[in-house]
């Protein structure tokens, strides 16, 4: 039971690092496709922002080309004032949209600063950043010389006020058109080199997890054998637990804490011709006066006890076992709390039997004998003061009974004493017990729950079964009668040999006046008699 109890445990341990396994699969398979799509969205975020200052790029680019077509336009002396305002103006905003675009694309690749941990991106960044600086520089000086020159209102030949020759103002403004020319290209640069980085974290990833999936399923088709590997032994085990339930001959019953039968082994049909059934109360197959379950069951809850008790079989005879009744743990699928192991000791009870009867009563009247007697007396003589009774001690004796062997023979003497100790034995039932302490000699004990007067009733009863004629050895008849002497307690002793000693003393008195008489001792006794003073022990 306690191998199979282990297996159960470890299945379901099992069972529960399988079920953990297969929630951390779908935990990995669920991150998986969210960190790729994280990355997919990333992607597509990085290939907005660049496509925005890509086009920033472009249209400051075309915004500068545009202000330098305005600039000349506004320049040319055929126009009127109002016309050339319109030109100054349009160039003005031309200058405005370029530096916000320009702005605008300083502000976009501070916000990029989280892209620069992709490593190789890291330095296109900066270069970005250096060409847009660059730009900043013939960018400003063109814008000064072009204000410059639109608040003259005109060149003077082929020159424009400042001292700097138109040709240097040219090569300002291809300066600048180069640096928008070379951080769009960079920024393109700058796209290709963080999609390469986010794909070759992105396999990394995939790399791992993929190699953390498969062990996982390694793990689960591990425990997955290992499960099926335990189911298979465990149903060994319950082949063996029930080959052994079915063929061993002790009897197993496991009950729960209150007596109900949960399993009983089929090894109960052999001695009872039945099986107790589950879910039966156990004391509706013991015999109560042998188990007191309550008190039992309260006993053994730390320890084994062994206890013999009697079960009811099939054809209504009580079987004797000798049970071993042991506390187990069970759990709450089998509330199992209290395994008694039997033995059939039928047998052995009937010859305990036949041996109590052999030392305690006679053989020749079956009524109780001079062992039986003395325990009877000790029994009575050691009870506590509050529960100890009073009683008479008698010794009788037959009268005449080495005639009756003389004559009739000793069969019949063994006859009469049946018929005698038969009838002896119902007249004082109710009133004590009659013992047979030697060979025409008996011993009745009275319980004196009754008043002196009642005592001498009994008394001529008891000589009065003596003094009848009697009928032996085929019809012969003969007449008897007894001695009786009577001893009290505790008046006339304490002890067996005390009060013996003085029922002795009485019995002789009566064989001394010819018998058929009994006496109560009494002190004078002791004078009258003394050779009887050390008669019994």
């Amino acid at each position: 039971m306690a191998g199979l109890t282990e297996a159960k445990k470890t299945r379901k341990l099992i069972v529960l690092f399988a079920a953990i396994t297969v929630l951390l699969i779908t935990i990995s398979i669920g991150s998986l496709l969210y960190l790729n799509h994280t990355i997919n969205r990333f992607s597509d975020t990085l290939y907005k922002d660049i496509y925005r200052n890509t086009n920033l790029i472009l249209r400051a680019d075309r915004d500068l080309y545009q202000s330098s077509l305005l600039l000349q336009n506004a320049l040319n002396p055929s126009l009127t004032v109002l016309q050339r305002s319109d030109f100054q103006q349009e160039f003005r905003d031309s200058l405005a949209e370029t530096e916000k675009n320009i702005n605008t694309i300083a502000r976009n690749l501070a916000n990029m600063e989280s892209y620069q941990n992709l490593g190789s991106s890291k330095a296109v960044l900066g270069e970005i950043r250096q060409e847009l600086a660059k730009f900043d520089g013939p960018f400003g000086k063109w814008r000064t010389a072009a204000g410059l020159v639109l608040s003259a209102g005109s060149l003077n030949d082929g020159e424009i006020p400042g001292s700097s020759s138109p040709e240097v103002y040219s090569e300002q403004l291809n300066d600048a058109h180069r640096s928008l020319d070379q951080a769009a290209q960079l920024i393109g640069i700058y796209a290709e080199r963080v999609t390469a980085d986010f794909q070759n974290q992105k396999s990394t990833i995939f790399a791992l997890y993929s190699l953390l999936l498969f062990m996982l399923v390694l793990v689960i088709i591990y425990l997955v054998q290992r499960i099926v590997w335990l189911q298979s032994e465990m149903r060994e085990d319950q082949a063996l637990y029930q080959l052994i339930g079915e063929t061993m001959s002790d009897f197993i019953l496991l009950t729960d804490a209150n007596g109900q039968i949960l399993y009983a082994s089929p090894s109960h049909s052999t001695a009872l011709g039945y099986i107790p059934k589950k879910g039966d109360p156990l004391s509706s197959y013991i015999r109560e006066s042998e188990i007191a379950w309550a008190k039992l069951k309260s006993v053994v809850q730390a320890t084994p006890r062994m206890a013999e008790l009697r079960m009811k079989s099939a054809d209504g005879h009580w079987i004797w076992l000798e049970t071993r009744v042991s506390p187990v743990r069970g759990n709450l699928s089998f509330p199992a709390q209290f395994m008694l192991v039997s033995r059939e000791i039928t047998q052995r009870k009937q010859y305990e039997e036949r041996l109590h009867k052999l030392a305690f009563y006679d053989h020749l009247t079956s009524i109780p004998n001079r062992a039986h007697f003395k325990m009877y007396m000790e029994n009575l003589l050691t009870n506590p003061d509050d529960r100890r009774q009073k009683f008479a001690l008698a010794l009788l004796d037959c009268d005449r009974f080495k005639q009756l062997n003389d004559t009739l023979g000793h069969l019949a003497g063994d006859e009469f004493l049946q018929l005698l100790s038969s009838e002896l034995q119902q007249s004082v039932k109710g009133l004590g017990q009659a013992f047979r302490i030697g060979g025409d000699e008996f011993a009745v004990i009275l319980h004196l729950g009754f008043a002196h007067e009642v005592l001498d009733d009994i008394l001529d009863r008891l000589l009065q079964l003596f003094n009848k004629q009697w009928s032996a050895n085929n019809g012969s008849s003969f007449c008897t009668s007894a001695s009786i002497g009577v001893a009290l307690h505790p008046q006339h002793g304490s002890t067996i040999n005390e009060l013996l000693r003085a029922a002795d003393l009485a019995m002789y008195r009566s064989k001394s006046h010819g018998g058929n008489e009994f006496n109560l001792y009494d002190e004078e006794m002791d004078e009258d008699y003394p050779e009887q003073e050390n008669s019994r022990n």
